[in-house]
């Protein structure tokens, strides 16, 4: 075989002086800037990581409160659900051990009391808490758009405001046959439209970081006899609670000094 020729300038023996040249230069550069910056980054304490760790922290933080926001979002969306598909029972458990809510001029107190009842008694008896369309012309008196959360600095409570449109409802009191045959097959309900805000107050769980429902008050603007499908409706004026539990079976615990929407 004869000899082979290396191609021009692919010796291992001849130097690339143009390469080191130029690997040089970048290298010196990068040590210039090093050099530049050291007196810096070598200080702690200084103004500018100060800022930095203020706003590293100030992020983390917006990140936690908007998780929270959002944790308390879904919690309300599972309640809504819950009484949307009649799931009363599901609905007591959202609620803290010493929860209470304020609903038609009555307070319940208590999770495995008073708001047990007033969810997987009266609620269920007429039907309560489904959701409905606002009833013609009452639209603009309830902004279905309405919701604010509010977190505490210490992220351990808030506060939030939801708007809601539900059908209630309470057995038609009568010994009648017609009644009772009604009964007989899931009837015999008086049922209206409501609508008007619900004010939550939540609070954290320290074990395991989840929400429950501390307080809730419905906060009634307006009622209406309307069945879906109607083009009409009329406002009407429900009785607040006049008794308590236990003269009132599935009465409130007390009465409520602040009533709105009566």
């Amino acid at each position: 075989m004869g000899n082979i020729k290396s191609a021009p300038g692919s010796s291992p023996k001849e130097p690339d002086k143009g390469r080191r040249s130029f690997v040089w230069k970048v290298g010196a550069g990068i040590s210039a800037v090093l050099a530049t910056a050291a007196p810096v980054f070598s200080k702690p304490g200084t103004v500018n990581d100060k800022d930095l760790k203020t706003k590293v922290d100030r992020l983390s933080r917006n990140l936690d409160i908007l998780e929270d926001e959002n944790s308390i979002r879904r919690l309300h969306r599972v309640y809504e659900t819950c009484l949307d598909d009649g799931m009363y029972d599901n609905v007591v458990n959202l609620f803290a051990d010493n929860g209470e809510v304020i609903f038609n001029g009555g307070i319940y107190k208590g999770k495995n009391t008073g708001i047990h009842r007033l969810y997987s008694r009266f609620f269920k008896s007429g039907l309560t808490g489904r959701r409905m369309e606002p009833a013609p012309g009452f639209k603009s008196d309830i902004n279905l758009n309405q919701e604010t959360i509010t977190v505490s600095p210490d992220r351990k409570s808030a506060n939030a405001s939801f708007s809601y449109s539900m059908q209630v409802g309470t057995p038609i009191v009568s010994e009648s046959v017609l009644v009772k045959m009604a009964r007989l097959q899931g009837g015999g309900i008086m049922k209206w439209w409501e609508g008007g805000t619900c004010k939550v107050f939540y609070i954290k769980n320290a074990g395991d970081g989840s929400w429950k429902i501390k307080s809730l008050e419905y906060q009634s603007l307006a009622k209406a006899d309307y069945k879906p499908g109607r083009s009409y409706a009329k406002p009407i004026s429900v009785p607040l609670f006049v008794k308590t539990y236990p003269e009132d079976p599935a009465g409130p615990d007390k009465l409520s000094s602040r009533v709105r929407g009566a």
